[in-house]
């Protein structure tokens, strides 16, 4: 019997742009439109039925329309491509616009995208719409495997399998152990290089200290007095400070020197105030006299405009002893000012490295903790761990798939069997066998979870 649906699948499948107007009739005469669109529709789905799509999940779309007036289906050469569903959960169509994909189904997508391609072009009758995935959002290995990262995902995949693409659980190699030795080396030269930082700031704080009380000495702290270094550690910072104090010492001689040569200008600009003002008095008693005799014709009116003129430039001359000795009073004071400014700012200076050399001490004090923790762990905790991990009796590996449920991240134990779905992270964790007793018992409720 002639089988309808296969003729238009295979000759679909051949001439991918156009059907031979022969099957199209023939179809026509036997089957609805509705009837040849899910047709088309099922080639789409065979990979994505019950299937939720979901963030970087890769799609390819195709859509079809039955052109009565030619007798013809005719393609959407425009819309057939692929998608990759965005971080937002949406595909970008052409014709369409963004189209919400995250959440579902491939056949739910073709239905709404052939919805929105009938609206969108006014058509009669939706156009048959193919939605197939092509690729899968990837799945995480972390934890104890050789290589951890993303990897693609296939369909009936197991936590088992995932681990072999990952390279197997992680073992202990002559790389590992070199590894090993160089971490050591490593913590040992950060717990080295804290230390000697601590020790620096805390002698350093002791002389910042010694500065703001106004000490000629450096007491050695405390927390530094049973290191062997201890004094060349407080010899190093007294050197500083006495250097410090000499250059303060030295700035503020010079501007006491400074003000004492503006002292004596003013002294002496005063002594010639105190002469100059003579001598005008005597050139005004003079000129007066000179005056007098020559109002009454005793005496020429040139030697009165020569006293005049000789009187003017004693007063010129003692407004510019004026002027210069307020200038001397002026720079005397300055002086004084720039000397108070000068220890004001040492001060600023004591009292804010004071401040930055404590920060700095809690902040090596926590370094030096640290380093400490990863030393013990790179000399002692690690090279036992590593023992015990290629020791199948002591240790033994566990597996867990974390899993977005609505929006959250959920983690759960599961056995090497569990199939994992696109997106999942596996985590393996290597653990003793006495814990891994203790988390088997609800290990089959969690796997059981995780298939729901």
């Amino acid at each position: 019997m002639y089988d309808c649906q296969t003729e238009i699948r295979s000759r679909a499948c051949g001439a991918p742009r156009r059907i031979a107007v022969a099957a199209a009739i023939s179809c026509a005469r036997t089957l609805l439109l509705g009837s040849c669109a899910a047709i088309v529709l099922a080639a789409g789905t065979a990979h994505g039925d019950g299937y939720r799509l979901g963030v970087q999940d890769k799609i390819r779309v195709k859509a079809i329309e039955w052109r009565a007036s030619k007798g013809e289906f005719q393609e959407w050469e425009a819309l057939a491509d692929e998608y990759t569903v965005n971080p937002a959960g949406a595909v970008s169509l052409p014709l369409v616009g963004e189209m919400p994909a995250e959440g579902k189904t491939t056949e739910e997508l073709s239905v709404a995208i052939s919805g929105a391609i009938q609206k969108r072009s006014g058509l009669l009758n939706p156009p048959g719409v193919s939605v197939e995935v092509i690729k899968f959002r990837p799945i995480y290995l972390v934890g104890e495997v050789e290589r951890p990262g993303e990897y693609e995902f296939r369909p009936n995949l197991t936590v088992l399998q995932s681990i072999g693409i990952a390279g197997g659980l992680r073992r202990v190699t002559e790389a590992g152990l070199l590894r090993l030795e160089r971490d050591r080396i490593m913590a040992n030269g950060s717990h080295e290089t804290a230390r000697l930082e601590l020790r620096r700031a805390i002698a350093r704080r002791a002389r910042l200290t010694a500065e703001q009380e106004g000490l000629n000495d450096i007491p050695i702290p405390r927390e530094i007095a049973s290191e062997r270094d201890a004094k060349q550690l407080i010899a190093d910072e007294r050197a500083l400070m006495n250097a410090r104090a000499d250059l303060l010492r030295s700035q503020l001689n010079g501007l006491a020197d400074l003000k004492n040569l503006y002292e004596k200008e003013v002294r002496s600009l005063t002594d010639k105030m105190a002469s100059l003002e003579r001598q005008i008095g005597l050139a005004k008693r003079e000129l007066g006299n000179v005056s007098t005799l020559v109002q009454k014709g005793l005496s020429v009116s040139a030697r009165e405009f020569t006293l005049e003129q000789t009187l003017s430039d004693l007063e010129g001359r003692m407004l510019d002893l004026q002027t210069a000795s307020v200038r001397a009073q002026q720079e005397s004071r300055k002086a004084d000012r720039d000397a108070a400014d000068l220890k004001n700012k040492r001060i600023e200076s004591i009292n804010a490295d004071l401040q930055e050399t404590r920060g700095n001490i809690d902040q090596f004090s926590a370094k030096l903790q640290t380093a400490s923790e990863l030393l013990d762990e790179a000399t002692v905790l690690a090279p036992r761990l590593a023992l015990e991990r290629e020791n199948s009796n002591i240790r033994t590996p566990l597996f867990s798939v974390i899993r977005n449920r609505d929006g959250k991240s959920v983690q759960t134990n599961v056995d090497q069997n569990a199939l994992l779905e696109p997106g999942d992270v596996v985590r393996v964790d290597i653990i003793s066998k006495g814990a891994n007793s203790e988390l088997r018992a609800g290990q089959d409720a969690n796997q059981s979870s995780l298939n729901q």
